[in-house]
């Protein structure tokens, strides 16, 4: 039975080393696969359609997730005496009938299906997004051909605690036959950086403009900087989930979703993102308006200027 690695990448900085790590090791054979959630900074398309080519390393697979069928059975119990039965009311069965159709992004389909977005406490965002149609699509028909498959994962024990709890490798419990593998599990940040520079490859721009992490755009876990810097720079962003935030209230029962659960700005109800963008612009205590919101963005947010 013969190996295969397969390297998770996100455009982020960890996940950038691991391929650049497996790159050293291998020589270039092995996989490597992006999650696209379809909630990404365009950055990240573009710098992960350049990797391969600045380090002749192999071309990354993009999967996506597909909730059509899952809407479709929500649409059909909707329809059956079950929702009913559930207390939801005829309006409210019409009108999410008439937002739940699959808009063929990841992330909003997702939240439209469950009739919620993701939070801290139920983030299912990773799981269904990004771990379901690497595991599906790329690792299991290469288990099910006969092959074992190392996960490869930009892990480190420093970014938190439960982190530092993890083990380099170990079997994985979603799959027999599937390692997980956390090569970065000992290296710190400077390790990340060094190894960049030793290919010539710089970290995601979106580090330099003062963003802490790459992925979903914005994530649900956004600290205020950054939520500020998207409300001042990306508006964009925040009117796709102005948006999205319509058509999930619309597939919920009560009309409540957010794109941010109100802990996060430690708001007493839920607040829409046009709420949480102006909560963004102020100083702690979320009060009194922050002369300095409108400053230039920092140029790295990483320790010592590492962007550059």
């Amino acid at each position: 039975m013969s190996r295969i690695d397969v390297v998770s990448t996100s455009g982020g900085k960890d996940s950038t080393a691991a391929y650049l790590e497996c790159l050293e090791r291998t020589g270039g054979d092995f996989l490597a696969v992006f999650a696209d959630t379809g909630n990404e900074h365009p950055a990240v398309y573009e710098y992960l359609a350049e990797l391969p080519r600045r380090t002749g390393g192999p071309e990354i697979r993009t999967v996506r997730a597909d909730f059509s069928g899952r809407i479709e059975k929500r649409r059909a119990w909707l329809q059956s005496d079950a929702a009913e039965r559930r207390g939801w009311k005829p309006e409210q069965i019409a009108r999410a009938l008439d937002a739940l159709h699959p808009s063929g992004t990841p992330f909003l389909d997702a939240c439209l299906w469950k009739g919620l977005f993701p939070s801290r406490k139920r983030q299912f965002c990773t799981e269904f997004l990004k771990r379901a149609p690497i595991l599906t699509e790329v690792q299991e028909p290469l288990i099910l051909a006969g092959h074992e498959v190392w996960s490869w994962q930009g892990v480190r024990a420093d970014e938190s605690l439960n982190r530092s709890k993890y083990a380099e490798s170990a079997p994985s419990p979603e799959l027999e036959g599937l390692t997980d593998y956390r090569p970065l599990l000992t290296w710190t940040v400077q390790d990340v950086v060094a190894m960049h520079h030793r290919h010539g490859i710089p970290l995601n721009p979106l580090y330099s403009q003062g963003f802490g992490r790459v992925g979903c755009f914005p994530c649900i876990n956004a600290n205020k900087a950054e939520l500020r810097l998207i409300a001042r720079e990306h508006t964009w962003a925040i009117d796709k989930i102005r948006e999205w935030e319509v058509l999930v209230r619309k597939a919920s029962k009560g009309q409540l979703a957010t794109f941010f659960h109100q802990s996060h700005t430690s708001a007493t109800t839920p607040q829409q993102i046009d709420g949480v963008a102006r909560w963004s612009m102020t100083r702690r205590g979320g009060k009194t308006f922050d002369l300095m919101a409108h400053m230039p963005s920092p140029t790295c947010v990483l320790a010592g200027g590492l962007c550059e």
